[in-house]
């Protein structure tokens, strides 16, 4: 059960470099063939080098929902943080994302996470079971410390 006393909490800062082959290899799990998303560095096509131009882009940009690679993927204590909340994390299911890019990012580029609980609670429904609705807030910031995205989770738990 979630513990309400969690709210407002901030974990631990998290890091992540935004590689381009992990860029790529979004883009192909989600079957979107653009070729802005295609490594310049090792996919030299005539077509990715002239959409990154027409873009004015120097790399690849990030696909809009990079941004949930790095909770999952580089929070390497996503799972812990969960259960800290009460979660059942075997039970956890994905319920919405949404992003607030404050500048533009690159691949190469450090960023420094740090999540903090912004809501939750536990509703109880028939037979006596429960779900858990949480709410996450990510900040993240560049290596220049500049403010560069934040990105809001909903998560929801169920008994």
């Amino acid at each position: 059960m979630f513990d309400i006393s969690k709210i407002g909490h901030s974990f631990p800062p998290f890091t992540v470099t935004v590689e381009p082959v992990k860029l790529k290899e979004l883009a192909q799990a989600i079957g979107d063939d653009n070729p802005l998303y295609q490594n310049q560095q090792t996919i030299a096509t005539a077509q990715a080098t002239q959409a990154l131009q027409e873009a004015e882009h120097t790399d690849i940009p990030l696909p809009p929902t990079a941004a949930t690679i790095f909770l999952f993927w580089q929070n390497t204590h996503f799972a812990e943080q969960l259960a800290e909340l009460g979660l059942d994390v075997m039970r956890l299911m994905h319920r919405e994302e949404s992003y607030e890019y404050l500048a533009p990012l690159q691949p190469g580029e450090t960023l420094t996470g740090v999540m903090t609980i912004l809501d939750g609670s536990t509703r109880r429904g028939p037979n006596n079971t429960t779900i858990d609705l949480v709410t996450l807030q990510l900040c993240y910031t560049n290596q220049h410390n500049q403010p560069v995205l934040i990105a809001k989770t909903r998560l929801v738990s169920r008994d």
